[in-house]
């Protein structure tokens, strides 16, 4: 780890921030946003004021706005985070390939890999202007493997809702593939409640809380029950789930199953939403939950199409918010995900059009609704609107500045600052990046952080150690080199069948 820090940005960080005349994004009743020049004072964590012109206070790190739009931070409800090392090996890849790779990335990483890997895609989300992620984390094959990825997670500086998540492990590979017989053992609820109670877990303000990732919804119901209500207990407020009705045939609507055990309630978020249905919306709309709606990869790897802006699911978008799933197939941008969601929903609007011959005046979807999508109703899937999602005094300062005169955003910012973001954006525009009141992107580079550490004694704990984002790619490079070189592909086919073959779907070498 290297022992350089830029040494202004520890010291700014801890001073109060005046974000000086910049077009800030208020959002108002019914969700409008509007753009309004003032200043944004910063104290501790959160926004003090929002006035058109603020005295800076003594000691206050003043960061000119001047041509910049100051956005709230963008929500990531569904993202895989410790993918990092994955990245190239699924941009021409279908689902069940995907799947395979990913349990054989199981067989090879190590606990110590995942440090790196979620610390990767956590800088890689800051970069792009997210500042809080639900981490679907299904990478918990040991019982170091979660605290090494929280570590990471912690050690970036983003907002993430860590979704600690229980996955079936291989247990043998020869002469056929076999997973471990015992879905559950003692140590993954062990291990989860010796988290949740764990320095800094433990504390409800802290940027990183602990959530739970469930998809074992084959086990018997006294089981499900039992785990769900381990977890509240346990004082845990967001669980997920992944929700693809039309991956298994004839399967139970997952949004039904949960109403009839009791457990659809506020606070559960369910992905992507493949071949969901009016009933399954409105049973979630009823209970507050909401659906993440990952654009890119639903479209490539046919667990789509995406549910959001969906004519035929009555109520969808007042439920629907936005994730990356996997950076390591596409970008990881939120803003690349409104800009898909809202042009793929616009291109089957006009393929209805132009079949019965009308040509209207006005577009169905709107810029504004699909920024939504990515900010204040991704904040109300994961109960944080209170805190996130929008701009306002008393909220954290989980803020985005973008160029607004950059070869990408000229003209377009000044006539609509959102239209700017959704349709013309590019991460390069993104000039700051502050969570949690720190800078955490300053000049459109990410600023080195500090390394957090588990403790068996003392929990998570922050290091001396600092790392820039050099180390972090010489650390990744050298992960997937090894898992390249110990991974054949005859083995990567074996895995594919059998997944098939679990999931009733015939072997990989059948024809279509």
């Amino acid at each position: 780890m290297s022992l350089h820090l830029r040494g202004s940005t520890a010291v700014l960080n801890k001073a109060p921030k005046l974000l000086r005349g910049g077009t800030v994004l208020i959002h108002g009743e019914h969700d409008r946003v509007s753009p309004r020049l003032a200043d944004i004072l910063i104290e501790g964590d959160r926004i003090s004021k929002i006035e058109t012109s603020i005295p800076a206070p003594t000691g206050c790190h003043i960061i000119d706005c001047t041509d910049k739009i100051i956005s709230p931070g963008f929500v990531d409800t569904h993202h895989h985070v410790w993918q990092s090392p994955l990245k190239g090996f699924f941009g021409d890849t279908a689902l069940f390939p995907y799947l395979a790779i990913v349990i054989a990335a199981g067989l090879e990483l190590k606990a110590e890999d995942m440090f790196w890997a979620n610390l990767a895609g956590s800088l890689e989300a800051i970069d792009a202007g997210t500042t809080t992620t639900l981490d679907h984390a299904h990478m918990n094959w040991s019982k170091d493997h979660s605290r090494s990825a929280i570590a990471g997670t912690i050690s970036s500086g983003i907002r993430s809702v860590f979704g600690y998540t229980p996955v079936s492990v291989v247990a043998t590979t020869k002469p056929k593939i076999e997973f471990s017989p015992e879905p559950l053992p003692d140590w993954v609820m062990e291990t989860f409640e010796q988290l949740a109670i764990s320095q800094p877990l433990n504390n409800p303000e802290f940027r990183v809380q602990l959530g739970f990732g469930f998809d074992f919804y084959h086990l018997p119901k006294e089981v499900v029950l039992g785990v769900f209500e381990k977890v509240k207990s346990l004082g845990t407020k967001i669980i997920t789930s992944h929700f693809i009705r039309n991956f298994i045939k004839g399967s139970e609507s997952l949004p039904a199953l949960l109403k009839s055990y009791g457990l659809l309630q506020k606070g559960m978020v369910l992905s992507h939403g493949g071949g969901a249905t009016s009933e399954d919306v409105k049973l979630l709309k009823d209970a507050d939950c909401f659906v993440s709606a990952t654009p890119n990869t639903e479209l490539a790897m046919a667990v789509g199409p995406p549910v959001c802006f969906r004519n035929d699911l009555p109520g969808v978008d007042k439920i629907c918010s936005l994730g990356v799933d996997c950076h390591s197939a596409t970008s990881g941008s939120m803003v690349n995900e409104m800009r898909v969601a809202l042009q793929t929903a616009r291109g089957i609007d006009s393929d209805v059009h132009i079949q019965k011959g009308v040509w209207p005046r006005e577009i169905t979807y709107t810029t504004s609704d699909a920024f939504n999508m990515g900010t204040i109703q991704g904040a109300r899937a994961l109960c944080m609107e209170h805190d996130i999602g929008s701009i306002k005094v008393g909220k954290k300062a989980d803020l985005v500045i973008f160029d607004a005169l950059s070869p990408a955003m000229i003209c377009v910012a000044q006539q609509d600052p959102v239209m700017a973001i959704v349709l013309h954006s590019t991460i390069r525009d993104i000039h700051t990046v502050l969570v949690d009141g720190e800078l955490r992107k300053e000049n459109g580079k990410l600023c080195s952080v500090k390394a957090t550490e588990w403790d068996d004694r003392k929990g998570f704990l922050e290091t001396n150690h600092t790392i820039r984002w050099q180390d972090v790619s010489d650390r990744l490079l050298a992960i997937q080199e090894r898992l390249v070189s110990q991974t054949p592909e005859p083995l990567l086919l074996q895995i594919e069948d059998h997944v098939r073959e679990l999931f009733g779907h015939k072997p990989s070498s059948a024809k279509i």
